[in-house]
């Protein structure tokens, strides 16, 4: 018999995937479009109220362009690809903000239409020569047999040696040509484009496990001790279970070896330093040069996740109490059972002194809710009103009345020759116009007699009553220093109101 049974099997499954979903869609393209665009430049998670805003943004442009475009809103269409599997939304921890970041799933479609309307060498001199190194390194990995094994390995120290020896005998170096690079660059994107999408599979495998983890946690049908076993089992299986967790793991490796990132580092930059990189477009250099961060941001994703998981577990372990919960589900089944019998017997506003078998300190409530959520609270304020004919605004002068000191007619006060003899800042105040006597040109004038005229308040054995007058013509009277003018710094205050308005 056939395996038409099995292949048919595996096409629907393939189908039923959320990226095959997307690709057929009748908006699949302009999804993909969208996403691409909002995902561009290494850009990994959206704000969730930026996102909505850009997606507006795009479609009002497409359609300004006469391109057809659902009219949903932004913010419901978004919700519905987060229902289809093709983004994900979670907060960041910050203030209860909410992210959106592109799935697997949606990955796997960008990439896809990428490299089918990308340049690709099909059968250039570049790809057969990857093959057959792969191939190579897989039967050399094969091969059980010592023998065979050693001389595989004698026929490639052979090869490199002979090369090694034309080449310090002056051999000449081969160039190779702009075609050759180019095939050898697409490969190399061909490898570094599965990676971000191999990074979101293994976070959104531990996602899964860890809402499956605190799943199991919640519903107490195992001990705790099984479920944390069963968490550290299948931690440890992601990472060799499936190809995206071994390049994971590969990923990690990497990053601990500096001498391999700095080699790495190195061949990108001397793949971008040649001529032929002329040829590729910004994004394609880009993505290049960012190589070593998004290896970088795709661990971190994964780790992040991993530190989420860990948190929640150590949160429930510390937290859960199963004897309390217990003692409490004991309590209320007494309760229920006493109050099943009393109900029957008794009449409205009854009261009954509940035996419970649980001591009352184990049960004692500390504090107790008084005011319920009023929806009222958070209502809009009332929108402000439209004036047609606006009040006219106040005068630099008007405003100045209720500001601060007016040094520059305090200090002319207080260093120009007068008629008559003043010798403390009592008398001085008292010679001074209504409108420079406010409470606040006093603070003012007694800062200006220790800067300016020296006045020393250890030397103010005296005190006066000073009558200061507000913008309104409210009169108020404080009692202070009455410093004397010519002697040494410091910086008094008055010391108390003596009365109040009259």
């Amino acid at each position: 018999m056939s395996s038409i049974r099995e292949d048919l099997a595996r096409a629907h499954q393939a189908f039923a995937r959320p990226t095959l979903a997307l690709l057929r869609r009748p908006s699949g393209p302009l999804v993909v479009a969208v996403l691409t665009c909002v995902f561009a430049g290494q850009r990994t998670r959206v704000p969730a109220d930026r996102f909505h805003a850009q997606v507006h943004g795009l479609l009002g442009e497409l359609a300004a362009h006469g391109q057809e475009v659902p009219d949903t809103p932004a913010r419901e269409l978004v919700r519905g690809w987060v229902r289809e599997q093709w983004l994900s939304l979670a907060p960041t921890g910050e203030e209860g903000e909410e992210e959106y970041a592109l799935t697997s799933h949606a990955q796997d479609a960008i990439e896809y239409v990428t490299r089918l309307t990308g340049r690709r060498v099909l059968l250039g001199e570049s790809r057969i020569r990857t093959i057959l190194e792969a191939a190579r390194r897989c039967a050399l990995e094969a091969t059980p047999e010592r023998d065979k094994r050693i001389a595989r390995l004698d026929e490639q120290i052979r090869q490199l040696t002979a090369e090694r020896d034309r080449l310090v005998a002056g051999g000449e170096v081969e160039q190779a040509s702009h075609e050759q690079l180019l095939g050898e660059y697409l490969n190399l994107e061909d490898l570094l484009s599965a990676l971000p999408g191999d990074f979101l599979r293994v976070s959104e495998e531990v996602r899964r496990i860890h809402r499956e983890i605190v799943g199991d946690f919640r519903a107490e049908q195992r001990p705790s001790g099984e479920v944390l076993e069963d968490y550290l089992r299948r931690a440890e299986e992601l990472l060799t279970g499936s190809m995206s967790g071994r390049a994971f793991a590969g990923a990690v490796e990497l990053v601990r070896d500096e001498a391999t990132l700095r080699e790495l580092d190195s061949d990108l930059a001397a793949v971008l330093a040649h001529d032929f990189a002329g040829d590729l477009s910004p994004e394609q250099r880009g993505a290049l040069r960012a190589t070593l961060e998004t290896i970088g941001e795709g661990i971190e994703a994964v780790l992040e996740q991993r530190r989420r998981l860990s948190a929640s577990l150590r949160s429930h372990i510390l937290r859960h109490d199963p004897l309390r919960d217990r003692e409490l589900d004991e309590a209320l089944r007494a309760a229920a059972e006493q109050l099943t019998g009393w109900i029957a017997t008794t009449g409205p506003r009854a009261t009954l002194d509940l035996d419970l078998p649980v001591p009352a300190a184990r049960i004692a409530i500390g504090t107790m809710r008084t005011r319920l959520h009023d929806p009222a609270d958070d209502a809009s304020p009332p929108p402000l009103r439209d004036h047609d004919d606006p009040a006219e605004g106040s005068s630099l002068d008007e405003l100045r009345r209720f500001g601060g000191p007016d040094f520059d007619r305090l200090r002319r006060a207080l260093t120009q020759d007068r008629d008559t003899v003043v010798t403390g800042t009592a008398g001085l105040f008292d010679d001074l116009p209504e409108d420079l006597r406010r409470p606040a040109d006093l603070m003012g004038l007694l800062h200006l007699a220790v800067s300016v005229a020296g006045s020393d308040p250890q030397t103010a054995t005296h005190r006066a009553v000073y009558r200061t007058v507000r913008p309104g013509g409210t009169v108020h009277r404080y009692l202070g220093p009455d410093l004397p003018l010519g002697t040494g710094p410091g910086q008094p205050h008055p010391e108390q109101e003596i009365d109040q308005p009259a």
